[in-house]
């Protein structure tokens, strides 16, 4: 009878003892998996929004003039005898907000490269359009009605949201980044990849200014990385 008993009791010791080897390895393996699969998560790094000024090209057309000046906007003195310059306007208006008169533009005229100045801007409500008058360099002749491309090379642009160029995407729908988000789990909280479609207004070749109004503190994944939407990835702590 007490045989039995210390049987039973030496049965139950090695049953409890299996189990507790059991759930330790279970508990090993889990921790040894969840490493395993924390070393296959890409790590990313990210950059947030700012406002900025971006430096670009304004890019212009006109034609070519000769005599004196009769826009009334501009004030008469501005060319004290018939002269050649170029009357036109910049597609982008706006770039034209922190531009003074005196700078110098580069124009194309008959495929020969000519910098003239800036004499004149003004606002044109109806065509909704920056228009300008640019003089041209004297001592030589030009064709009167030829048309002319032309270009700003240092017009500054204040925007409230730019990032930089290596974190925006293209594709057949459009420009695009991946933002870093965080997201509830069975494995608590992890952060994921987000695809999130842009506009662009601007770009030159540093930076990006975009029409969505990203908060400051969104983290916004840098290129590097193949990426999925909503793909898991793990932020990289300098």
């Amino acid at each position: 009878m007490y045989g039995g008993i210390g049987m039973k009791k030496k049965s139950k010791k090695v049953v409890y003892t299996l189990l507790i080897v059991f759930l330790f390895a279970m508990a090993v393996m889990t921790i040894v998996s969840r490493i395993m699969n924390e070393s296959h998560i890409p790590e990313v790094e990210t950059q947030t929004p700012r406002s900025g000024t971006l430096v670009l090209e304004a890019v212009g057309r006109g034609v070519t003039r000769f005599g004196t000046l009769e826009d009334t906007r501009v004030e008469e003195t501005q060319f004290f005898e018939d002269t050649y310059f170029v009357e036109g306007y910049f597609f982008e208006k706006d770039y034209l907000d922190n531009v003074s008169v005196g700078s110098m533009v580069k124009l194309s005229i008959e495929g020969e490269s000519i910098e003239g100045t800036l004499v004149a801007k003004m606002y044109n409500y109806r065509e909704d359009t920056m228009d300008v008058l640019i003089s041209l360099p004297e001592g030589k002749k030009y064709a009167a009605g030829c048309e002319v491309d032309f270009v700003l090379e240092d017009a500054r642009v204040k925007y409230p949201t730019c990032i930089s160029r290596e974190l925006v995407y293209e594709g057949d729908d459009g420009y695009y980044i991946y933002v870093l988000k965080e997201q509830n789990s069975i494995l608590g909280n992890i952060t994921i990849a987000v695809k999130t479609p842009i506009h662009i207004l601007a770009q030159n070749e540093r930076a990006v200014a975009v029409a969505e109004e990203l908060a400051s503190d969104v983290q916004v994944i840098l290129k590097g990385v193949p990426l999925e939407d909503g793909m898991r990835v793990r932020k990289r702590e300098w």
